[in-house]
Order: structure tokens, then sequence, then C-alpha cells
């Protein structure tokens, strides 16, 4: 990995974790306001609902920015980026990419959240949901995309609330990428129209 994308990784994750480190700190099952130093706060609460829908908005705009991004460079290259491999591409990676890349790097700082986007028909393998509640909630929110799904799961023996949002085609790149993907089921991806889901996950217990 060159030392671009390197810098372009961590300053996407560093935008989350410190952006919900500032809000958030987990504790015995609920995100919770993080303690003043200096003076009282009130007595508040967050839900594990208000941190998933938190990171919902984070890497949402990280991926919409980035997806306008990728799109102005390639119109300049004349080249769309499509090539699965953004390593043997030699150029900025996908928006999917972006996001593993950056989820991969908030888990190594030991966040008690994880994000990952799922697909009922991904394009990369990885994609595929893994769990009954991931193609669950992608069934869902492909008939109701305005709609996010929720519910609790356990994994390996520990319980997580897990979130499923729809994952849209924000830019013409996006659709277009898709369209010309040799392993695409539709040629006819239009902006805005939902791809897969980005699945967020808050733990229940520590």
């Amino acid at each position: 990995m060159d030392l671009t994308m390197k810098r372009l990784m961590m300053a996407g994750a560093a935008t989350l974790a410190l952006t919900l480190a500032g809000v958030f700190w987990v504790r015995g099952g609920e995100a919770k306001p993080a303690p003043a130093k200096s003076r009282a706060v009130p007595q508040m609460t967050f839900k594990p609902r208000d941190l998933a829908d938190s990171v919902r908005a984070v890497v949402a705009a990280n991926r919409l920015v980035y997806a306008r991004l990728v799109q102005r460079l390639s119109a300049e290259e004349k080249v769309l980026p499509c090539v699965p491999d953004w390593q043997q591409r030699k150029g900025l990676p996908l928006p999917s990419e972006m996001l593993r890349l950056e989820s991969h790097a908030v888990q190594r700082e030991g966040a008690e959240f994880s994000y990952v986007l799922r697909a009922l028909q991904p394009l990369d393998p990885r994609n595929r949901p893994e769990t009954p509640v991931e193609k669950a909630g992608l069934e869902f929110v492909l008939k109701h995309p305005e709609t996010s799904f929720y519910t609790n799961e356990t994994l390996g023996g520990r319980r997580y609330f897990t979130a499923v949002y729809a994952d849209r085609a924000t830019v013409p790149a996006c659709a277009d990428c898709h369209n010309a993907h040799p392993a695409t089921p539709r040629k006819d991806l239009r902006t805005g129209e939902v791809l897969g889901g980005l699945v967020v996950r808050v733990a229940l217990e520590f």
C-alpha cells in the first residue's frame, strides 16, 4: 500500500473514530456520553440505536465525499476504476474498498462497534450476507430503502444490536461501475438505486 493510500485510509478512520469518541463512550451495554473533567453534565444516556445511527451518518458522509472524488478523477482519466483489485489497478480504491480498509483500521483500535457492506448479489464475494440477520436486513431495505432495519443478534456467544441501512449508488460513477463490472447481475442500475446495505453492530456485552 503506497503512502497516499495509507494517509487516505487513516484519515477516514480517524474522522469516524474521533467524531464518535467525542460524543459516546460505551459501557454496560449502552452508549453513554463521555464524562466531563471540569464540570458536571446532565445525566444522559444514549441507546445502542443512537450509536448505530451516528456511525451510519459518519460513514455515509465519508462515502459520499469519497465517491465524488473517485468520480471526478475517473472522468479526468477517462477510465472507470472497476478492476476488482485496486492495487493492481494502480489507482484509488473504490468507495466500497475504502470502507473496508477504514473499518479494519477502526477495529484494530479496539472499537466496540463495527460496520461492513453487504449485498444479496455482491460484485465482491466477500460482501455476501454471513448471518440470517444480515440477509433479512438486506431483503428489508431493498423493499423499504427509506426505512432502517434494527434487531438484536448473538454472535460467538456475545449479544449485539444490529442495524442495516440501504446503501445506494450515490453518484453516477457508482452505477456505471456496477453496470460495467463482469460479475454484475444487472446492466441497468441508475443513480440512487439500492446496491446493498451497510451493516452496523454495537456490542451489548463486554
